[in-house]
């Protein structure tokens, strides 16, 4: 199994696009925008690439997730703790459900690797939906400050945080299940 593939090098791009985004956040979100938009397609492509040549790999299989809560994480935090006048501002306590989800996931997963050698994870349906909320409810915060659109949020960013909830439950169970 190869390890340099297009996914990883798509992933490597994303990983990498996360300081340029927040150095753009304060200072043109019109930039951070575009760069947040293209790191979440190329999270789409790395994904179908993966699939329709066949390269998935152990090394995909880690950092793209990794990847995703990077940025996603990034995001959820410069929109909490912002002191820019222009920018929406989100309730620090979303962005602290958001990263507590994804550190709860690690250790999890850790946990299970240590404990039965088994590195794989198994992308769920909750899973892939909190991660589409989560990128949707950035990119719609980005936007909002771009255009001006005045958009409320809120039962938007609940509904997200709600589904981190669920996603986390849904993971802690699946792992409990793996130890037998």
């Amino acid at each position: 199994m190869k390890t340099f593939t297009v996914p990883n090098f798509l992933t490597l791009l994303r990983i990498l696009a996360v300081p340029v985004f927040i150095i753009f956040f304060k200072k043109n979100i019109t930039v951070s925008t575009a760069i947040f938009f293209f790191a979440i397609i190329t999270d789409v492509i790395d994904g179908v690439v993966a699939r329709l040549s066949r390269s998935r790999s152990v090394l995909g299989t880690m950092l793209d997730p990794l990847a995703d809560k990077l940025l996603i994480d990034t995001a959820f935090i410069l929109f909490a703790f912002n002191n820019i006048p222009a920018l929406p501002m989100i309730p620090d306590w979303i962005a602290i459900v958001v990263i507590s989800r994804d550190i709860l996931l690690i250790i999890g997963w850790l946990l299970v690797y240590i404990i039965t050698h088994n590195m794989k994870v198994e992308p769920s349906v909750f899973g892939k939906f909190t991660n589409f909320l989560e990128s949707t409810s950035v990119m719609l915060l980005l936007l909002n400050s771009v255009f001006s659109l005045n958009l409320n949020l809120e039962i938007y960013l609940y509904a997200t945080v709600l589904m981190c909830a669920i996603s986390l439950f849904d993971y802690s169970w699946k792992g409990i299940k793996r130890f037998g």
